[in-house]
């Protein structure tokens, strides 16, 4: 059971606030950038961001290693050292709030084509030290396989499907502090002194098949000194993604189907040198605030080195990465999440660095 709880601790995804969205897998080049990355989506990440970009791969690209760490301060990235390497999970959450994600996802990309084997996991916990209104906890652990396609219909317009075969281990509370405890029958102290041990009942584990279905145009250039214009849509989890669960076990929670819009335009300001501009709009038909799904992104990008900022539901992001050809990358990005039903009201900065190592076979 530990080991269980363990695994689902690590992740990509989040909290249960009234106000905070779910996101899905997000890596560290596209939040550098706010996350805005719909239409741009040309490298391994359109697997998970838009399938139809697929379509515009060129040659074929196998990712040996592709890993990612996302912590919220350096505490947490101590916790998980001792909990991996010295065996002790007991100091794993800390009983006030933090939040921890990684990844870990071989990927053979190529024309038309996309594979991932990964484990996604994350966990967010504010339990504020169970001395605020609510308790706010969600964890996941997703093991599975993701397979894309993208067909060119013409020069300028792509089409995508993705699917995925998930086991998902996972908690989700989201509940006043007073109806939490009594549920439990522990007093206040005794789960903060192992909140693991004491949420272990809410654990769920069940496997589903998410669906994404994609679209990517590209405006004709009037000039070939034109920007390159490209414009997205994408679905999410199509028809709600529900688990079913594993014998013994609850089901995770339902994740409902996500529609996103995204725009992009591509600079070419000298050879090897790009300037890329985004904007996504994600989750939309959901009677949301603005702040919470508007995306802004930039990016400068040579050949072998870029630099990212944007806007992410309201704060900076930044993002810088070195690129050694044929196919090895490091990525730095940091951003931040609204926990709360307002603009600028209860920040979670992140900090990512994601590590790729592959080659070009083809």
């Amino acid at each position: 059971m530990k080991k269980l709880i363990l695994s689902s601790f690590f992740v990509y995804q989040i909290v249960c606030h009234a106000g905070l969205l779910r996101p899905g897998y997000q890596f560290s080049r596209p939040t550098g950038m706010g996350n805005a990355f719909l239409a741009l989506a040309d490298d391994a990440n359109a697997l998970f961001y838009n399938p139809a970009a697929l379509a515009r791969v060129k040659g074929v690209r196998v990712h040996l290693v592709d890993a990612q760490l996302a912590v919220d301060k350096t505490e947490t990235l101590t916790r998980l050292k001792q909990a991996l390497f010295d065996k002790n999970t007991d100091g794993l959450i800390e009983s006030d709030r933090q939040s921890l994600g990684l990844s870990v996802k071989p990927t053979l990309i190529t024309p038309y084509f996309g594979l991932a084997i990964f484990d996604q996991a994350f966990g967010s916990f504010d339990l504020q030290n169970l001395q605020g209104d609510r308790v706010d906890v969600f964890g996941f652990n997703d093991l599975g396989i993701a397979v894309g396609f993208g067909i060119p219909f013409s020069d300028y317009f792509s089409f995508g499907f993705g699917i995925r075969a998930v086991q998902r281990s996972s908690i989700d509370i989201d509940k006043p502090t007073s109806q939490l405890i009594s549920e439990l029958g522990l007093d206040a102290l005794t789960i903060n002194s192992n909140p693991w041990n004491a949420l272990k009942n809410y654990l769920g584990v069940g496997y589903a098949f998410p669906i994404q279905l994609g679209v990517l145009f590209r405006l004709p250039q009037v000039t070939k000194q034109s920007p390159i214009i490209r414009l997205a849509a994408t679905v999410e989890d199509l028809g709600n993604t529900r688990f079913t669960r594993v014998s013994g076990a609850s089901a995770p929670s339902t994740i409902l189907a996500s529609y996103n819009f995204g725009a992009s335009l591509q600079y070419g300001l000298a050879k090897d040198t790009v300037l890329n501009i985004t904007s996504d709009l994600r989750n939309q038909f959901r009677s949301l605030p603005l702040f919470k799904t508007f995306h802004l992104g930039t990016e400068l990008r040579h050949k072998i080195a870029a630099i990212r900022g944007g806007i992410h539901q309201g704060y900076p992001t930044f993002g810088a990465s070195l690129e050694f050809p044929p196919q090895t990358r490091i990525h730095f990005s940091t951003f931040s999440m609204e926990l709360g039903d307002n603009l600028w009201q209860k920040e979670q900065r992140w900090y990512q660095i994601q590590l790729v190592i592959g080659f070009n076979p083809l």
